[in-house]
């Protein structure tokens, strides 16, 4: 009976910072699932043969469907949908639905490939179910789902391609990476670490691949297609370039003056190179453990590091790896791997919302609880400083957030819904150097685990 009432309790502590931060979004810009409201448009705007990048017609479609309060407090905006064809196609069948039904059911399938992500997390890494929940509850629940993001689908995959690979499932393994690729930074490194360690999974990603390459081209086209790559994909780099929630490379060598295009040849070059560091490590990692879940999840990690677009969303692909590796460590080692996890498992970006005022309680000291035996001291210490941090990176937030670096000046093409967005990200972003203060927690605990991964393969 104790038991039951402890996971009711671990259940209520996981879904309620949704529900909180779900409403904060409704009340701030008048409807639920923001961003699926950009994927929904750029879908029904390709099945009519328009070009769904470009702010028009994107834009009029956004702008057409009811509870548009953002768009009304933001004349001019269109939310841009930097999503590749083949992704486009999977939210196509949702448009025969009234967007408010459609935002329900894709709300829905995101809640789903939450459960997905737990179960198999809990299998792979060999933790309970409490455990994985608390892992993801903050980083991936409050993170993504109320903004209808994509992430959960492609982390879904991504967690589903390290439980087939633990199994020794290789087609299988090979089918949820291409899951993954709905974020095709993301799922890329899983799918090139799995092709060189694993021969079992190169002919269904040749496969896949060939077909979501032939899935982009029938949906939009060969001229499109070459569009994403060659201008949207930059320029939603660049769009952000300014945003608080922006983790990249890119964003840091913007925002001390460094030009656009030398940003986006450094990004580029760096997350290649990050890529090619996790697909060495995941080999090395999945032979000294014989784990091979680590084939699909160390690459990932790596790859969040960086690069020209990691939006505070996506730095959930860390958290498989860094849960991953906790077992294999002694010591010290083992002792940074757990604050490496603790600092990832929150969003500390968003120490803003009310819906984080739960994270010293659970994920942290929950988290601390279990890794630590279930010691009070530990778990009491690791609470307070969770407590301390969230306050202090609130009151800097919220206190010094005034321009104090280098605002850039990016040239993007205007057709573009891009452009626009640039517009509202540079307005809606602080510009002070409190705002890059938020996001140190984030780095410390990406590089820890990283260092961590390293010093274990």
């Amino acid at each position: 009976m104790k038991k039951a009432w402890l996971s009711a309790v671990i259940i209520v502590a996981a879904l309620l910072p949704v529900a909180v931060h779900g409403a904060i979004v409704v009340r701030a810009d008048g409807f639920f699932a923001f961003d699926f409201r950009a994927f929904y448009c750029a879908a029904r705007v390709a099945s009519h043969g328009a070009d769904p990048y470009l702010t028009e017609p994107l834009r009029s479609c956004e702008r057409s469907i009811p509870q548009r309060l953002f768009y009304e407090q933001n004349e001019g905006v269109a939310v841009p949908a930097p999503l590749p064809g083949y992704a486009i196609a999977v939210v196509l069948p949702l448009t025969l639905l009234r967007f408010d039904v459609a935002a329900v059911v894709w709300t829905l399938l995101l809640l789903a490939a939450w459960l997905v992500c737990v179960a198999t997390i809990v299998r792979f890494a060999d933790i309970t179910w409490q455990a994985a929940l608390a892992v993801t509850a903050l980083s991936l629940g409050v993170a993504s789902i109320p903004l209808g993001e994509i992430m959960p689908l492609a982390f879904a995959g991504l967690c589903l391609a390290g439980y087939y690979a633990w199994l020794g499932r290789w087609h299988a393994a090979g089918v949820a990476g291409m899951i993954a690729m709905l974020e095709p930074h993301i799922g890329l490194p899983a799918c090139i670490a799995l092709a060189v360690w694993a021969p079992g999974t190169r002919i269904p990603l040749a496969i896949g691949f060939g077909a979501l390459a032939g899935l982009s081209l029938l949906m939009l086209g060969p001229n499109v297609n070459l569009e994403y790559f060659l201008s949207v994909l930059p320029a939603h780099a660049l769009s952000e370039a300014t945003r608080d929630t922006q983790y990249s490379l890119t964003a840091v060598l913007t925002s001390i003056g460094v030009g656009s295009s030398a940003a986006i040849r450094a990004g580029s070059i760096w997350y290649a190179a990050m890529v090619v560091i996790g697909t060495i490590a995941a080999g090395s990692l999945a032979r000294r453990t014989n784990n091979r879940a680590f084939l699909a999840c160390t690459p990932p990690a790596f790859a969040v590091l960086g690069g020209t677009f990691i939006h505070v969303t996506q730095l959930v692909a860390a958290l498989p790896a860094a849960v991953l590796v906790i077992p294999y460590l002694i010591g010290t080692r083992r002792a940074l791997a757990i604050a490496a996890l603790l600092l990832l498992s929150v969003p500390w970006s968003f120490a803003w919302s009310p819906a984080l005022g739960i994270a010293a309680a659970f994920p942290v000291a929950y988290l601390a609880w279990i890794y630590s035996e279930r010691n009070a001291r530990a778990t009491a210490m690791a609470a307070v400083i969770a407590g301390l941090l969230l306050v202090g990176v609130n009151h800097t937030y919220l206190s010094y957030a005034s321009g104090s670096t280098f605002q850039a000046q990016t040239s993007i093409d205007p057709r573009l819904a891009e452009y626009s967005w640039s517009a509202f990200s540079s307005k809606s972003s602080t510009h002070g150097l409190a705002s890059w203060a938020t996001r140190a927690p984030t780095w410390a605990g990406l590089i820890l685990a990283l260092a961590m991964l390293a010093s274990a393969s």
